[in-house]
């Protein structure tokens, strides 16, 4: 990106500040945001509410390594937990919380978005899945986890005003999520309950 991706102004605040407001207004029990590259300049500039901040010493060595941070951060008594991605401003308080009652609902370990037939984050784990997380490495998150295990998860068949909750991860994709929120008509997400296990 060339710059800390978490500033990126979007709808009159910080892009973290965006995704970490709505997931607080989520009915999670608590909020845990983990920070990496440019942690001080993040905490000053961004408004977090009520989310804790956990700082991953280790960032450089990939996104496997702020999933343990957060895990780690975690109480003994917490038994599940749903991972949101910081760069997904599409994402909502409403898709949240469908998903919590969707892996709620349906008894298995995981719950995950479906987008073009492929699992997505944010992802719901219950805390069986969670030794699987602790063993990855490098720039790998909960992708692996989910689609290398298709038959534990439950889907909600995503449809957005962008079709999709864009990650924004290079500056061709914020001129891409831009151009999509002045082009796209105002309306709300859709979501589909599918009880399938999708790849």
């Amino acid at each position: 990106m060339g710059r800390p991706k978490q500033l990126l102004p979007v709808d009159g605040q910080p892009l973290l500040g965006l995704v970490t407001s709505r997931v607080s207004a989520s009915r999670l029990d608590e909020v845990v945001v983990v920070l990496g590259g440019n942690a001080s300049e993040i905490e000053v500039a961004v408004h977090l509410g009520r989310a804790r901040v956990v700082l991953n010493p280790d960032h450089a060595l990939g996104m496997s390594t702020s999933l343990k941070a957060g895990i780690a951060a975690l109480g003994s008594d917490v038994e599940r937990v749903a991972i949101v991605l910081g760069d997904q401003p599409d994402v909502s308080a409403e898709l949240i919380d469908t998903l919590l009652d969707l892996h709620e609902t349906s008894g298995l370990t995981a719950a995950a978005l479906s987008i073009d037939g492929l699992l997505h984050p944010p992802v719901v784990l219950d805390r069986r899945l969670w030794p699987e997380l602790a063993s990855l490495e490098g720039d790998v998150g909960c992708r692996a986890v989910i689609r290398g295990r298709p038959e534990m998860v439950v889907s909600l068949v995503y449809e957005g005003r962008t079709g999709h909750p864009v990650d924004i991860d290079t500056p061709e994709d914020y001129r891409r999520w831009q151009v999509a929120q002045q082009t796209a008509r105002p309306q709300p997400v859709g979501f589909q309950k599918d009880s399938r296990a999708v790849r």
